[in-house]
């Protein structure tokens, strides 16, 4: 049985001299706290430091953000994919000012009402920010607990998901939010997927997996699913004013974003030139190949380069395309095309 008192004097004085020193650990602010949450979902943390920064020079605080150019926050947000994350959290942000006078609520029922905060975002700034005894349970702490525990359920459901946060509070010190930093940075550092630091882990005697020899064995993975491959063709249509159409996506997870015309490689030219209303010129220039990967989709896309001298709403001066914002996949494309 757990001895509670020790485990959590054994994690958190390893985390007080162990952790890493990040540029969100450095503040109290509830905001910044959040938006580095709000980054640092489905991102790794050395990817997310640079935006964080750039982030809290461009948007220091609550009215900042919330009064932002959409645009501008979406070309700034560039690289970090995930685009619902920013507009959610410019929505949550927009309602804090209104609502709350520009202050980030403390009262955990008031703060899960918000756009985009759901259990893992809610406990973690309700805890760091405020101290409130709410667990923030991501793949990391899943691992720990599960190992911790010896528990061979599918962290993946939500019914094993809620267990695990139960659990963790009900053995949560008055420290919660640097409690839950500790189980954090213990699986981000230690208690790692693949070859974990058993060795150096400040909890090893509390560990049932590692009693057991069953570390390696947790937590029990189920068999991904295969990714759906997708293949596009996409075109550089061109004009003799040395501009390039470009269309705003509307309605989808990229909305407002910047894509270049993609179809279907089944697609023939006729119907594009049909659906765009354009006459167009195909020289049957190849600009390159690229492979997109995606939380669930792999996408295969072939750049061709397009004439016309029929005019079009959509075309825009190649010298203004690094101004707006791209999803990573058609920026990788387009970096084949300014090569």
């Amino acid at each position: 049985m757990l001895n509670i008192s020790d485990f959590n004097n054994n994690l958190l004085v390893w985390y007080q001299a162990n952790k890493r020193d990040l540029p969100w650990r450095r503040t109290s602010d509830p905001y910044r706290i959040w938006l580095s949450e709000v980054m640092l979902q489905q991102t790794q943390v050395i990817t997310v430091i640079p935006y964080f920064e750039k982030f809290i020079t461009n948007y220091p605080d609550i009215d900042s953000l919330a009064d932002a150019d959409e645009g501008r926050l979406l070309k700034d947000w560039e690289g970090l994919g995930y685009y619902n994350r920013i507009r959610n959290f410019q929505t949550a942000v927009k309602e804090v000012q209104n609502t709350y006078d520009s202050k980030v609520p403390d009262d955990p029922d008031a703060f899960f009402s918000l756009k985009g905060v759901g259990p893992y975002i809610g406990g973690a700034v309700q805890s760091i920010a405020f101290n409130n005894l709410l667990a923030a349970v991501d793949g990391n702490v899943l691992r720990v607990m599960a190992r911790l525990n010896l528990d061979y359920r599918d962290m993946t459901k939500a019914s094993v998901q809620k267990s695990v946060k139960q659990n963790i509070e009900a053995i949560m010190p008055l420290e919660a939010g640097d409690f839950n930093q500790a189980l954090m940075e213990l699986g981000a550092t230690i208690c790692t997927p693949r070859a974990p630091k058993c060795i150096m882990c400040p909890v090893q005697g509390h560990c049932e997996a590692y009693k057991a020899g069953e570390v390696a064995s947790l937590p029990v993975k189920k068999k991904a699913k295969a990714k759906k491959e997708i293949y596009y063709n996409v075109y550089f249509i061109l004009n003799d004013n040395e501009e390039i159409i470009l269309r705003k996506q509307e309605g989808t997870l990229l909305q407002g974003m910047y894509e270049l015309p993609k179809y279907d490689i089944d697609t023939s030219v006729e119907s594009i030139e049909e659906e765009l209303g354009l006459t167009l010129d195909h020289p049957n220039l190849h600009v390159g190949s690229v492979k997109h990967v995606f939380t669930h989709q792999v996408w295969y896309m072939e750049g061709y380069v397009l004439y016309t001298k029929d005019a079009h709403p959509d075309f825009i001066s190649l010298n203004e395309v690094e101004k707006l914002p791209m999803s990573k996949a058609m920026q990788k494309i387009y970096r084949q095309f300014e090569g």
